[in-house]
């Protein structure tokens, strides 16, 4: 089971297949494309969870794991200790609870890409910016020349969530960020209201397709649509990696790399180029004939050659080599990861469940104009936090 729809869950169906020829066992996928987290709960309480799942977020890991929901990958019949050669260093740990290996990151993608339009640029007479301060320019100078810069799908708010997070690890510093998402530092410490304004400088009615209100009931494949449908209102959109992906997958087949479609580095801020990265986990909830099989795989070369092939994401696993990679933009996007100053796990998935949620429904406050109370929100993650233990 996963929230994966459209081109996402088709990529990953070439990895179910390609898993049936290697081995003759048929996984059969469930897509539940909203209230993932609830209905996944729901399942689990009523005794009738998937045999595995796709974790969405760590806070939610720690929850299921801690209430016993989740099996061990020991208990599968795999040893931990024997995946540590597959994988660089901090990956694995993502998926573990109290020092105990639960899920494995499956794919990844840098969340420190951002999408723009290489002909509209052209035309426009742009360049793509490399610091904060060159980026926000860039905005006014499209805007002057009559065009919307920005696209943006804040309906779903964790959109709003990861440019937080760029702006933030960037911002404050990648020590600072590591505090912020393990409940050590107040989210009413100054730096977030920094980041927020920092945010707001480039989502405003003025750069934003079509203004700000509507964005904010917009999903974020709409978003994407506004910057690269046959049709398109905007000329930069920003996202993780996965964009390429749906992008050319699903929204517009005709594009082409390097001409109707590209991405250039998230802008630094101070000097800093810390990269963020979202990933999926995965983990089994029974011990049922199959299930050893189909994790130990998902953690081979195999698997990742097959998923990396689809263009549509990262493999974490080390074996996996570029050349699986199918155009530039992802292999581009695997070696801004493989070569960045400092790697930070998607903030909001890092918060206690329902965490994520709050810190995005906060930010569409901040958008609408609101001021949030950030020591309210603060009170409310601590509360999160201390009933997670």
């Amino acid at each position: 089971m996963s929230l994966w729809g459209g081109s996402e869950q088709d990529s990953f169906q070439k990895v179910l297949d390609a898993f049936k020829a290697k081995t003759g066992i048929t996984a059969k996928y469930e897509s539940v494309r909203s209230d993932y987290a609830t209905t996944l709960q729901t399942r689990i309480s009523g005794g009738n969870p998937p045999d595995v799942a796709i974790i969405p977020g760590i806070g939610f890991l720690r929850q299921f794991a801690r209430q016993g929901s989740l099996k061990k990958i020991s208990d599968v019949g795999i040893d931990p200790n024997s995946l540590k050669s597959n994988y660089p260093p901090g990956i694995l740990e993502i998926g573990q609870v109290d020092g105990t290996q639960y899920a494995i990151m499956v794919k990844f993608n840098s969340k420190s890409t951002m999408w723009y339009r290489p002909d509209k640029f052209k035309t426009l007479g742009v360049q793509p910016a490399a610091d904060w301060n060159a980026f926000t320019k860039l905005l006014a100078d499209i805007k002057a020349k009559g065009q919307a810069p920005l696209g943006l799908g804040a309906g779903d708010s964790w959109t709003l969530t990861d440019w937080f997070e760029s702006v933030y690890v960037r911002q404050a510093g990648p020590d600072k960020y590591d505090q912020l998402f393990s409940g050590k530092l107040a989210w009413s410490d100054a730096s977030v209201q920094a980041a927020v304004d920092t945010m707001k400088q480039a989502l405003k009615d003025d750069y934003v397709a079509g203004g700000i209100t509507p964005a904010l009931g917009r999903n974020f494949t709409d978003g994407i649509g506004q910057a690269f449908s046959a049709n398109p209102q905007a000329v930069l959109y920003y996202e993780g990696g996965f964009v390429g992906g749906i992008a050319t997958g699903q929204t517009n087949t005709a594009l082409k790399v390097g001409d109707t479609i590209d991405w250039f580095d998230f802008p630094s801020i101070n000097g800093n180029k810390g990269v963020t990265i979202g990933g999926d986990v995965i983990a089994a909830f029974t011990t049922k004939p199959g299930v050893k099989e189909f994790i130990q795989y998902m953690t081979t070369a195999d698997s990742g050659s097959v998923w990396a092939g689809t263009g549509a994401v990262i493999s974490p696993v080390k074996t996996v080599p570029a050349s699986a990679y199918p155009n530039d933009l992802a292999k581009r996007e695997a070696a801004q990861v493989a070569n960045a100053t400092a790697v930070r796990f998607d903030g909001s998935d890092l918060l206690p469940s329902g965490g994520g949620d709050d810190m995005g429904a906060a930010l569409q406050d901040a958008l609408r104009g609101k001021t949030v109370d950030w020591a309210k929100f603060e009170t409310s993650i601590q509360a999160k936090w201390k009933a997670e233990k």
